[in-house]
């Protein structure tokens, strides 16, 4: 019997997700004279399954695989057992990442906790993120399955024990089609770039007998035995490595699918309905518009098969006027090819030299209006701009030719304009012409009597069958789908439908509710934006993995219920009296946190109000060296050697530091704050008055990369630095440093919009990357395209809601795009949040810039303030530094006129300069503030200090806020974004002279 049907799901996609592609040589260019080629069957090639693990010395092998498949009607269930072994002397994090087929789906996964294995429980997506890399730092086992975008999974699995073995097993549930002949074909993908030690493989066959079954010669030793329902196939092999997928075909048979089930006092069906294939009369094409993706996620489209779509369409037809519009970030102007004669040879050409680049912007995807038949090439993966999907003003038909590809918002962008889908993955250049020159039958509409919110699988049949699925609302239901033909004539198809007589509704949710749940959400997944609460309901009910959720494996109760995260049935009675215990505790967590925040306030109103000295500092006299302690093991910080005045101060590294570090006591402050305060101050400096103005300049060191490629960049001319950066791209197409030195480049030498594209190259690299997405809207912020980053750091603040940095990030930009009301609501989330305690001192940061936010647009709403928490602190220097990497340790510094440093080692200068807490768990920001400054010249620099990353990155990027007159009607701001390569690295950032 299979595991829960959760893992069963996501074993059968890992691996029968149908991780196949399709192969087509490139036919010449098209003569007139010359018959069209012939059209080829699709050719599965092996799939784009990638196994991460980046700091393995030795690769990670795959010690055994185990299969146990289960093919009964149009379903085949689909489990995989993994067995990984280390063979490294560190524990690692590995990382399996692999897409899906149309119509795929995963329930689950399991992994090995002290021997047995723990099925993983839904969580919403943010939060599983967080909690695996909370897990991963004290060095704990967790496993994290999540969905990155359109139709790919990526499995995340911690630790593999070194010199040791991890097991993992993965679930599938996929739907079974007949194709053009008549046949039903299931595959498996073995494939994983490596050998596989042990393979066994065991399929059973429901309602099959052998000589019904058609098998992939490479495997023709497989053995098979009649069961009383149909046949076993099985086999076992030693250092394995399939060259092919595992491939059994049948005969379909047409009939009538009826199945039910009960889940949570609910009863459900899902249905299939042949009907047979009527198509129209041909097409006559003379007016064609094609959209053509064009982004970087483009180049891994098969453009053979699309070339070979287009031959078939064009070929066949004496005159047609093309339209073309390119999209990637934007849409590029509209350009016109005459076709005649079949000789498309001039928008070939146009189309192989395309360069693919840039982010995926779903708004461009419209066609011009007028055409006989519009066509949008691309892979779905929308990432850019607004993600409400364009309404077409014609027909749209959506080509899909990508093995990484979101196949449901392309179905639903095609079919809600009156298209259809056309998957090059199953259909060959012949067949998708058809297709579209010829539309068969559509579902126009849809009626139910004792059945709620049905959902097709598709508006139109699909190998000559229609599956849809839907909620019983009374015994006996009626199910009418009206169809219509090209022509516009009519059929009518009815189905009768008795409810469940099950009436169990515990445990896992049955065939029927799953495949409703999996219908409906992909439907409303093409709208995640107006339906993401619904969606989050039915993931959370039926088990379901969304682009919102994640499945998730902990490696004990505490941690469940320190997170929150309901365990798997064996473990429940236990976690609800746990969470009973401690529910009283979390209730007053919020008010606790205010409280603290008030007198932490207070404490920086007291150092706001003193008055420092603006003299030069003192030098002190050397004191005696005390006497070696020997065998002490210490954690105290040597001071830092004083440094005489200097009007152009130089950067002196701090004393080694013990590592990690622990924060500063925020007790420690007032101490020394009170010291400082007994000093002189210099003669007619102003005191505490907040109005006084300075004059200020600041100078950002301008970043110019030293890598081979930017300096390529920068020495081109305008004309050739695109084609340059393109011929550089083909080897960086990974590289997040590559992209920010190209649009930098672009952008210094006045060529924005090109600057723009580079830039957005980022939002195709990691899809789901909140740290790279923050790069990527810092840096959209310092060009000036605020309104461009809002909509990244939305999607940050959706990844990453446990992290403050997200709303603070999020509130800064709305005050920066005009709207300080939402920035104020945003920075006050942030401020009154209790968090996790490595995010030291970010509330009063964000609370410092809400006050001056308030204070520099009057007539806010401030009322959900605490009433203590009300009052601007303006300061004539600031400086706020961030960073992109998790569990990284980036330290601010900043010497003065007085050649004084203050940092993490001395957090108050001489003069009143003021750091805040030390992160060292990652993101920041540090904060230096200074109220009243000395005139004279400061620098300010970061520096690298270490990392406690399970995976590291080759870069670490910063983002640099430098402000004058902060919180004061004349205060002048301006950002950097700049990287460091590694520990002990510095950089400086820039200085303010204060006139």
């Amino acid at each position: 019997m299979l595991m829960n049907h959760g893992l069963h799901r996501l074993i059968g996609l890992a691996l029968a997700a149908g991780l196949f592609g399709a192969a087509l040589a490139q036919s010449p260019a098209a003569d007139a004279s010359r018959p069209p080629p012939p059209m080829m069957p699709p050719v599965p090639t092996m799939p784009p399954l990638r196994f991460f693990v980046p700091e393995a010395k030795l690769p990670v092998q795959i010690a055994s695989v185990s299969v146990r498949a289960e093919l009964a009607g149009s379903l085949a269930r689909t489990e995989l057992e993994l067995v990984l072994r280390n063979p490294n002397e560190r524990v690692l994090e590995g990382t399996l990442e692999f897409p899906l087929q149309d119509g795929q789906s995963v329930d689950g996964f399991a992994l090995d906790i002290g021997g047995e294995l723990r099925p993983a429980v839904p969580v919403e997506k943010a939060r599983g993120q967080q909690v695996f890399e909370e897990i991963t730092r004290r060095r704990v086992d967790p496993a994290l399955l999540e969905r990155t975008a359109g139709n790919v999974y990526r499995l995340r699995v911690y630790p593999l024990p070194a010199k040791g073995t991890r097991r993992v097993v993965l679930q599938l549930l996929q739907p079974l089609a007949a194709d053009a002949q008549g046949r039903v074909q299931w595959q498996l993908p073995l494939d994983f770039g490596q050998a596989i030690g042990k393979l066994d493989l065991a399929v059973s066959a429901r309602g099959l007998e052998m000589k019904a079954l058609k098998l992939d010669p490479e495997f023709q030793d497989a053995a098979s035995k009649p069961l009383d329902d149909g046949t076993l196939l099985s086999l076992s092999r030693q250092d394995s490595r399939p060259q092919r997928p595992f491939t059994l075909s049948w005969a379909a048979v047409p009939r009538q699918v009826i199945s039910t089930g009960r889940h949570e006092e609910r009863d459900y069906f899902y249905a299939e309905l042949p009907v047979p294939e009527q198509r129209g009369p041909r097409l006559a094409l003379r007016r064609l518009a094609l959209v053509w993706d064009a982004s970087g996620s483009g180049a891994q489209r098969d453009h053979d098969r699309e070339f070979a779509l287009l031959e078939a369409l064009l070929l066949g037809s004496s005159q047609v006027d093309v339209q073309l519009v390119v999209s990637r970030d934007a849409a590029e102007p509209v350009r016109t090819f005459s076709v005649r004669g079949g000789d498309w040879r001039e928008l070939r050409r146009h189309l192989e030299g395309l360069a693919y680049d840039g982010a995926s912007n779903a708004a461009a995807w419209v066609a011009p209006a007028g055409q006989d038949l519009a066509l949008l090439f691309s892979d779905g993966l929308a990432n850019w701009g607004s993600p409400q999907l364009p309404r077409s003003p014609a027909p749209l038909q959506a080509v899909s030719a990508a093995q990484r590809a979101d196949l449901s918002r392309l179905r639903q962008l095609a079919e809600v304009s009156g298209g259809t889908l056309v998957n090059l993955a199953t259909l060959d250049a012949a067949e998708a012409a058809e297709t579209l020159l010829r539309p068969g039958l559509r579902v126009v509409d849809v009626k139910a009597e004792g059945a709620e919110l049905v959902e097709l699988a598709s508006q139109r049949p699909e190998g000559a069958r229609l599956a849809l699925a839907g909620r019983l609302t009374a015994a006996e239901a009626m199910v009418t789908l009206q169809l219509q033909d090209a022509r516009g004539r009519k059929q009518v198809h009815t189905l009768s439908i008795s409810g469940s007589r099950e009436r169990r509704s515990d445990g896992p949710p049955p065939l029927a509710a799953q495949r409703w749940a999996d219908l409906r959400i992909a439907r409303l997944e093409t709208q995640a934006s107006l339906h993401r609460a619904e969606i989050k309901r039915l993931g959370q009910q039926f088990h379901r993995l969304t682009s919102g959720s994640s499945l998730i494996v902990l490696d004990n109760l505490v941690d469940y219920v320190r997170y929150e995260i309901m365990p798997p049935p064996s473990m429940r009675q236990a976690y609800e009296a746990a969470m009973a215990r401690q529910l009283g505790q979390r209730q007053q967590s919020r008010s606790m946190h205010l409280d603290r925040l008030a007198r932490r306030y207070e404490e920086r109103i007291s150092w706001w109000e003193r008055e420092f000295p603006k003299d030069g500092k003192p030098v002190p006299k050397r004191a005696p060296a005390p006497p070696p302690v020997l065998n002490t093991p210490t954690t105290s910080m040597p001071a830092p050697a004083p440094i005489a005045a200097s009007p152009a101060p130089s950067f002196i590294a701090p004393p080694p530091a013990p590592a990690p570090r622990a924060a500063p006591v925020a007790a420690a402050a007032p101490a020394m704050m009170a010291e400082v305060a007994t000093r002189a101050r210099v003669d007619g400096m102003p005191g505490s008055s907040a109005s006084t103005a300075i004059v200020a300049s600041i100078q950002l060191q301008q970043w110019q990369p030293d890598a081979p490629h930017a300096r390529r960049l920068r020495e081109a001319s305008a004309a050739q630095r695109y084609a340059i950066y393109m011929d550089e791209r083909a080897g960086q197409a990974r590289s997040t440093a590559f992209f920010l030195d190209a649009a930098e480049v672009f952008f210094s030498k006045g060529q924005p919009e090109l600057g723009l594209r580079v830039l957005s190259n980022l939002a195709e690299m990691e899809l789901e990357s909140r740290a790279l997405l923050r790069v990527l809207a810092y840096r959209l912020q310092q060009a000036g395209q605020v309104n461009l980053a809002l909509p990244i750091l939305e999607r940050v603040r959706e990844l990453a809601p446990e992290e403050p940095q997200s709303w603070r990030d999020l509130g800064l930009a709305y005050a920066a795009a005009g709207q300080p009301q939402r920035a104020i609501e945003l920075l006050w989330d942030c401020a009154s949040r209790p968090w996790d305690g490595r995010f030291a001192d970010i509330d009063i940061t964000a609370l410092v810039e809400l006050n001056a936010l308030a204070a520099r647009k009057p007539g806010l709403d401030v009322s959900m303030v605490d009433a203590r928490l009300r009052r601007n602190l303006p300061l004539d220097v600031r400086a706020v530094l961030g960073w992109d990497a998790d569990n990284t340790d980036i330290d601010l510094w900043v010497v003065d006129p007085n050649g004084d440093r203050t940092h993490y080692a001395a957090p108050l200068s001489y003069q009143g300069g003021k750091l805040s807490r030390d992160f060292t768990g990652g993101y920041g920001p540090e904060e230096f503030a200074l109220r009243l400054a000395k005139p004279g010249r400061y620098e300010v620099r970061a520096q690298f200090f270490g990392h406690q990353q399970q995976i590291l990155t080759p870069h670490t990027t910063l983002m640099l806020w430098l402000a004058t007159g902060f919180g004061k009607p004349d205060q002048k701001d301006q950002q950097i974004v700049l990287r460091l390569s590694g520990r002990g690295d510095q950089v400086l950032v820039g200085t303010f002279e204060v006139k």
